[in-house]
């Protein structure tokens, strides 16, 4: 076991030494970039997505957890949908940032606290997120969701059984 754990600490030591250069970058906390995302969000919490049509790309693949939406309205027309399923939806706790990478390379990172009420249940919700998005050409061609998404997906059949 001590030797493991000796052999585990070289090789650590050894990958955080380890740079690469084509990954090293910059990130920027009130850039445009940025400043897009937030209002971005600001519209999805309205049930509107003026800007979102302009700055997404139409054929932009959308991860959020294990499922994956591919064009831009289809990804809108999810939105629309957890519009009807839940009410009251808000972010608070916002954080974001974009980071430049040499390699020409640009992602944006966001956090946030989504809470909402269930249509179905009445069930308040609160579920902490992660999302990442790529840039090309002054476009998200690509954007990655992370969540808890039990309760969610509990209040998404609870809104399909009451509509059948």
């Amino acid at each position: 076991m001590k030797n493991f754990i000796y052999l585990f600490s070289i090789v650590m030591v050894f990958s955080c030494a380890q740079t690469s250069e084509e990954n090293a970058g910059t990130i920027q906390r009130t850039d445009d970039l940025s400043n897009k995302i937030m209002e971005m969000a600001k519209e999805y919490q309205q049930n509107s997505y003026e800007l979102t049509k302009q700055i997404y790309s139409d054929t932009v693949k959308v991860r959020f957890n294990l499922d994956q939406v591919e064009g831009l309205e289809n990804m809108i027309s999810g939105w629309q949908q957890e519009h009807e399923v839940f009410s009251n939806i808000s972010m608070s706790d916002e954080y974001v940032h974009t980071n430049y990478f040499s390699n020409g390379n640009v992602w944006s990172n966001f956090w946030f606290t989504w809470t909402a009420t269930g249509n179905a249940t009445g069930n308040e919700i609160e579920i902490k997120a992660h999302f990442d998005y790529k840039w090309e050409n002054g476009k998200i061609v690509e954007a990655q969701g992370f969540f808890a998404d039990n309760e969610f997906a509990n209040e998404l059949e609870a809104a399909t059984n009451n509509n059948q």
